[in-house]
């Protein structure tokens, strides 16, 4: 047993550093391949390479109207973090991405809920931290921008979407409803392929290493990972490594030097990490748990 919690803690952690380290590939490969291209390469191929674990998985239609709207919220999550890239640094949109660990009790109000201290001490607490990132003239990259939004707009789809897993993952068996949501995923994505259509640029160089390390290690290995590591660990245990994410992407963001080691993103990206600890260490049984997932957070 005690090899075993090493062992799904390695897994997390492995997982969550290809997860820092996808938002600086996504944002360079978005230089040469459209996001939805991006996205459509990434989750056709993470499907095609998960199938097997659907090997004897009963298709019921409450697996798949599950599967559906964990799906859009996915997609919808997908597509604004990716979209972010294209005009904010890679740190901020892992703070910001990091923040749907936030965004999680206060939307469980509206399910009738009760939000508990630590919750709501983590959102004043993640609130002073956005302050302080984003001062006018200070930072990264001055105040509050367009990017900074589609970040924000995918913390409010991937906290949703995690308060659908949960419901989902209740009643449905795990790995078949990756599957179905991770397709749909794909399938939204497909109709951007025609606008425009692909390019031989898209599949040579970096562009195809971005793409392979995003589909498999990204997506199908690190969805494995999670789900070996979730089930040797608690919600929290989990929540607490995957706090790291926005971390070890701001380092790797400031030593490639895509953007400049400031006090203001020191200070402000550890308000945002804090506050995800605060609320994943002193939520409480009536706090949906931030690290249930079947799906890559980035």
């Amino acid at each position: 047993m005690r090899r075993e919690r090493l062992l799904a803690r390695v897994a997390l952690l492995a997982a969550t550093c290809v997860w820092a380290t996808s938002f600086v590939i996504v944002q360079r490969a978005l230089v040469v391949v459209p996001v939805l291209h991006l996205l459509a390469y990434r989750f056709t191929l993470a499907t095609l390479l998960l199938l097997p674990l659907a090997r004897g998985a009963v298709w019921t239609p409450q697996l798949r109207r599950d599967g559906a709207a964990i799906g859009l919220s996915l997609f919808a999550g997908f597509v604004l973090q990716t979209s972010a890239l294209l005009w904010t640094t890679p740190a901020r949109t892992a703070f910001l991405t990091g923040l749907s660990v936030v965004l999680v009790p206060l939307f469980g109000l509206a399910l009738g809920r009760r939000l508990r201290a630590g919750p709501a001490l983590g959102s004043l607490v993640a609130a002073v931290g956005l302050y302080v990132l984003y001062l006018p003239g200070k930072g990264a990259a001055g105040g509050f921008g367009r990017g900074d939004f589609f970040g924000l707009g995918c913390a409010v789809a991937f906290a949703v979407f995690v308060l659908l897993v949960e419901r989902g993952a209740q009643r449905n068996p795990v790995a078949p409803l990756a599957l179905v949501e991770f397709g749909l995923v794909a399938l939204l994505s497909l109709p951007g392929l025609a606008f425009p259509p692909p390019a031989a640029r898209e599949f040579r160089g970096f562009a195809l290493f971005a793409i392979l390390v995003l589909a498999v290690l990204a997506t199908a290995a690190a969805f494995v990972a999670q789900l070996y590591g979730q089930r040797h660990l608690t919600a929290i245990e989990a929540g607490v490594i995957f706090t790291l994410e926005p971390v070890l992407a701001a380092a790797l963001s400031v030593a490639l030097k895509i953007e400049p080691p400031t006090r203001w993103l020191a200070i402000g990206g550890a308000l945002v990490v804090a506050a995800m600890l605060v609320t994943e260490l002193w939520g409480g049984p009536d706090d949906a748990p931030p690290a249930v997932g079947a799906a890559p957070r980035s």
